[in-house]
């Protein structure tokens, strides 16, 4: 068929695109050597459609069913034929949207000289010769002109030489009446058939990942698994969480099948894979629950410091088994696996392999004590070396985004104006010996050199405007200035403090004891999250019966009952409201802990039992009903990421301690219709009025996360 006819197809949306398609994906050097093929008359193999009255889902809903009884959904050829398509008809075809269009073929250059095709540089821009290839098919190219501008008022050398341009611009014109051979699966095909047909056909060709492969099964099944993985993928990029469609492909198997084995999800039924994924993706789901783990518990504000998508799956696996029913112990020591996983490049090599190996390791009790011996058998070892640092730069991603993190986690200030770094969105890698400096003492072209230069250790963390400011002077220049200003900001950036140590003579030494420094806060941290940090209180979490003793504080509220009225002795449901009233006090303070069970004045411990009494599941309904009383006030993030249940027996009666962390944002507490701000006073929740309360939000949250 030729070309012209298969666009005039494409437009009309007789030729349409399955859903379970990948997107447009070629590099521009394809599109090119398309163009130059198809200019040169060599061959550019056939499309395969599918003929069919009852299409599948089209991407970007390009069906006019109205107006046809047959449709050609492609199978193969959508790269070649969308690139066409967008060179002819300077348009997007119907099947795509500008967004879906990673690199626009559209700036494609033709030589009408030479007759070679080429991107837009400097050089199409200032030769004469070069035009657009757009420009060519829609007719406003002739060669007359060109050859004027080219050589000017010599009329007989114009024409001569015109003659050759539209020679070549005929030649390119003349690509849409070549025929393309279309080879049809006939209309008794079903689409399964379709799908393994396009599997066969893609192995050949552009390679399918097998990630891909698995995704155009499951589009089979639910066709619309790929808008809905799209729209997840565009919300959480917006949050600093880029990820590839693969990433979240190899997160639904990983979860419906504990396995990295892509095949086992081909034949899942539709409503399997739409209740997983909204298990995964939903507001408030499993991937919103990371997210919030990472960026305020990790350190890590975005995806740039996770070196490898692959280590965040066990987790995510882990977490979809226990319906995110995480302890703070669990989720910290999934967070110091993480970390020693990207140190030491766990999931390098067979990435698939090693990942289904440490799914199986979930069941296990303490799966982190088994994932983090997985490293030791692996490296011999997680603690961090000053050696392992030597030499590593910015590149060594591993080592550098561990840097960053425990930099970020130790409350860094800003070397000029001396605020928190925490709050700084964008932060710049800073050379503390300028590399101008270096380069002058060391051969710029000398590879060891250059990684002495760039060293991890030569690098600290400041604002764009204070790294501007620094420019080229030498630390011991600025650093006693900094010192004599902000006396712990050195400490924090863990940069030595010997004076000796800041002169350019010393860099090497300087480069030594900074790799002593950084080896021993990254220990440091990992040995931390042995033990974890607590929900409210910092340090070894305190049991029920030692929060009891201390009594009630500003972090330590007690609570008698929560659903049974001790005066009435009824169910009263505003007691519920009165428990979510004090965790959004807690969190929108300093966090801490709601002992349920305990009377406040005496301390007396008094159980859980008249609660119990009242509920159709005792302890189980318990559980839920608190979990549930804070979604509904507090918003789903507050029910599962930011409080943690913990039920203890004291004086022989079970009590329910609720660790609450601080927040990373306001949390308002919901109520017919209206929210109020609490914080915590003294032993007692109090709400704030809208002035006092934007100017404590101002205070607390005004500033965004690190980056």
């Amino acid at each position: 068929m030729e070309i012209s006819k298969l666009i005039d197809r494409v437009e009309s949306n007789a030729i349409v695109l399955p859903e379970f398609q990948r997107e447009f994906v070629w590099k521009n050097s394809q599109a090119k050597e398309l163009m130059n093929s198809l200019f040169r008359q060599y061959p550019i193999g056939g499309l395969l459609t599918w003929e069919t009255e009852n299409p599948p889902e089209i991407k970007n809903d390009a069906i006019e069913e109205e107006k046809h009884a047959l449709f050609e959904v492609l199978l193969d050829g959508q790269q070649r034929l969308t690139v066409l398509y967008m060179l002819v008809k300077d348009e997007i075809p119907p099947y795509y949207t500008e967004n879906d269009i990673a690199n626009d073929p559209r700036n494609l250059f033709f030589n009408v000289d030479t007759g070679n095709f080429h991107f837009e540089n400097k050089m199409t821009r200032d030769g004469v010769e070069w035009v657009k290839v757009t420009d060519c098919f829609n007719g406003e190219i002739d060669g007359i002109s060109i050859a004027q501008e080219k050589i000017g008022d010599k009329p007989e050398q114009v024409l001569d030489l015109s003659k050759k341009y539209n020679q070549q611009l005929n030649q390119l014109q003349s690509v849409t009446t070549r025929s393309i051979p279309v080879e049809t699966l006939p209309k008794s095909a079903d689409i399964h058939q379709a799908i393994d047909l396009f599997d066969k056909i893609n192995s050949q060709g552009t390679h399918l990942s097998d990630a891909e492969l698995a995704l155009a099964h499951m589009s089979a099944e639910w066709a619309h698994i790929r808008r809905n993985m799209k729209a997840k993928q565009a919300s959480l990029a917006e949050q600093g969480f880029d990820f590839n469609l693969n990433f979240y492909v190899k997160c639904m198997i990983a979860t419906l099948t504990d396995t990295m084995t892509y095949e086992q999800v081909y034949d899942v039924p539709e409503a399997d894979l739409k209740s997983k994924w909204d298990r995964l993706a939903k507001d408030g789901g499993i991937f919103d629950y990371v997210v919030n783990v990472l960026q305020n518990h990790g350190h890590i504000p975005n995806s740039d410091y996770i070196n490898t998508r692959d280590v965040l799956i066990p987790f995510i696996v882990y977490l979809d088994k226990q319906d995110k029913q995480l302890s703070h112990e669990e989720k910290t020591q999934f967070l110091r696996w993480l970390y020693a996983a990207m140190m030491w490049s766990r999931y390098s090599g067979s990435s698939d392999t090693t990942v289904e190996h440490d799914l199986s390791l979930l069941t296990n009790d303490s799966p982190t004590d088994h994932l983090i011996q997985e490293i030791r058998d692996e490296r011999g070892r997680i603690e961090v070396q000053a050696s392992d640092l030597q030499g590593r730069g910015k590149r060594t991603r591993r080592f550098y985004n561990m840097v960053r993190t425990v930099v970020r986690a130790n409350d860094p200030v800003d070397w000029k104006t001396g605020e928190p770094l925490k709050g700084s969105y964008q932060l710049e890698s800073h050379h503390i010996f300028p590399k101008s400096k270096l380069y002058e003492e060391y051969d710029s072209g000398n590879s060891t050199h250059r990684k002495l230069v760039n060293e991890i250790a030569n690098r600290a963390f400041l604002t764009p405007t204070t790294n501007r400011q620094l420019g080229d002077d030498l630390p011991e220049e600025y650093l006693p200035e900094i010192v004599e200003a902000h006396p712990k900001a050195l400490e924090s950036q863990f940069i030595p403090d010997n004076p000796e140590l800041w002169k350019l003579e010393n860099y090497e030494d300087f480069l030594a004891k900074r790799r002593e420094l950084l080896a021993e806060a990254i220990n440091d941290y990992m040995d931390d999250l042995v033990v974890g940090d607590t929900g409210g209180g910092g340090g070894e979490q305190e049991s029920a019966e030692e929060l009891i003793e201390k009594g009630e504080n500003t972090r330590i509220e007690f609570k008698q009952t929560f659903l049974y009225d001790v005066y009435r002795e009824q169910a009263n449901k505003e007691l519920k409201k009165e428990v979510a009233k004090e965790i959004a006090a807690l969190a929108n303070s300093e966090g801490g802990a709601i002992v349920i069970g305990v009377e406040d004045d005496t301390k007396e411990v008094k159980g859980l039992e008249r609660d119990y009494n009242l509920m159709k599941k005792g302890k189980d309904s318990f559980g839920l009903q608190l979990q549930q009383e804070v979604a509904d006030r507090l918003g789903q993030m507050m029910a599962t990421a930011y409080t943690h249940t913990k039920f203890e027996e004291v004086d022989g009666k079970e009590v329910c301690v609720i660790w609450v962390d601080n927040s990373p944002k306001p949390v308002f507490f919901e109520e017919d219709d209206s929210e109020q701000f609490y914080v915590r006073t003294g032993t007692s929740a109090q709400p704030l009025t809208i002035q006092e309360a934007n100017e404590y939000i101002d205070e607390n949250w005004s500033q965004s996360p690190i980056a």
